[in-house]
């Protein structure tokens, strides 16, 4: 369920069980990730009175790094479930490769959360890209005025000694640029990571699910009680594995869903008002890709909430088909235990606030909207 590109990103920073220099990359980018994120935020404040956009802008990839920044922080301090996580998706996958419905079932899913890891990581490494591409442009327009105009950084930032001078200056640019492609990796496989450990959940679902209906079917005794223990066991470890996702992502779901409001509302204001300035066309091919890979990201988190709600719906429903007047009176009473259980549905929440959902994505667009016409009357 983990590719290899997600494997790379979570040994780069230090998460992967076997990886070398754990602490030393710890300590490393969380240096990196703080200078980063003083120069932005001190970018923010000294520019609070000048361009709106101009701050908004700035403060949009603020946050996003900062966000990122928290999602590390969170899975460092968590370290040792995550690594629980891990050995039970392991272990899952070699006790699960008996039969060849088993396999197809969770290749499927394998291979879903490929399409979804690479389709972020491309997507976001192109807006990057394009991003950057389209700054440097402007750099170089810059430049090439005239009249003397104040160097811009491909990140916006404020540092405490003259950057703006060459060399200087060339080498923030090389190392922003390099340093900003290793947080956009980190932004785009950290959001495909929460799919994937659903989709493994989910996995695990259809295989309690098929296990259930195997029960009605099956009529020795003996075999009967053998796949009864199964579905005890596997649907035990299915709620352990799921609380244990909850408790590491609860708060960077939280992070998440509000990072993801407010660069949304940030970028959409950017987009309403560059219809009305000079350089519109620059302005929307800049902003734009990274408008859409922000509500990519902020669609997929709550999709993975609604997900695994929907996928433990369907336990419900397994147990209630069960044909339980065919069983004996002991594993009757354990169906029972079974669909009372079940009906406590899994969820994924943001901080303990509210579950993810399709509804919840609405929502938090039609407040978007909302929050974007207010700063445009102020504006």
């Amino acid at each position: 369920m983990i590719n290899r590109p997600l494997e790379y990103s979570l040994r780069l920073f230090g998460v992967w069980p076997d990886s070398s220099y754990q602490t030393l990359k710890t300590i490393v980018w969380a240096i990196i990730m703080l200078t980063f994120l003083v120069f932005q935020y001190w970018f923010c404040i000294t520019h609070i009175m000048s361009s709106l956009t101009e701050l908004l802008d700035g403060l949009s990839y603020a946050l996003s790094n900062l966000l990122v920044f928290l999602k590390l922080i969170v899975i460092w301090l968590h370290k040792r479930m995550f690594y629980e996580i891990l050995a039970t998706m392991f272990e899952d996958w070699n006790n699960d490769n008996s039969t060849i419905e088993n396999k197809r079932i969770i290749v499927d899913k394998v291979m879903l959360s490929s399409r979804i890891t690479n389709f972020l990581i491309g997507y976001f490494g192109i807006t990057f890209l394009l991003y950057t591409g389209l700054a440097l442009a402007q750099l170089d327009e810059d430049q090439d005025s005239s009249e003397p105009k104040r160097r811009m950084f491909l990140i916006r930032m404020e540092f405490p000694f003259s950057a703006t001078d060459s060399p200087c200056y060339e080498i923030i640019l090389a190392v922003q640029f390099i340093l900003e492609s290793f947080i956009v990796y980190g932004a785009a496989t950290s959001i495909a990571l929460i799919a994937a450990l659903m989709l493994h959940v989910g996995s695990q679902i259809d295989l309690l699910c098929q296990k259930l209906s195997q029960i009605s079917h099956n009529s020795g005794k003996r075999s009967q009680r053998a796949l009864m223990f199964d579905v005890v066991i596997r649907h035990q470890r299915i709620i352990q594995l799921s609380k244990n996702i909850e408790t590491i992502f609860t708060f960077i779901s939280l992070c998440q869903f509000l990072s993801n409001m407010l660069v949304i509302c940030f970028i959409s204001f950017i987009l309403v008002v560059s219809i009305h300035m000079e350089q519109t066309t620059v302005l929307i091919m800049k902003c734009l890709p990274y408008y859409i890979a922000i509500n990519c990201e902020a669609f997929i988190l709550c999709y993975t909430g609604e997900y695994l709600t929907s996928k433990s719906e369907t336990i419900t429903k397994s147990v209630y088909n069960i044909l339980w007047y065919n069983l004996g009176p002991q594993d009757a009473r354990v169906i029972i235990l079974i669909l009372l259980r079940s009906q406590k549905l899994l969820t994924l929440t943001a901080g303990k606030f509210v579950s993810l959902s399709l509804e919840v994505f609405t929502n938090m667009l039609k407040a978007c909207v909302s929050y974007v016409s207010v700063l445009y009357a102020m504006y």
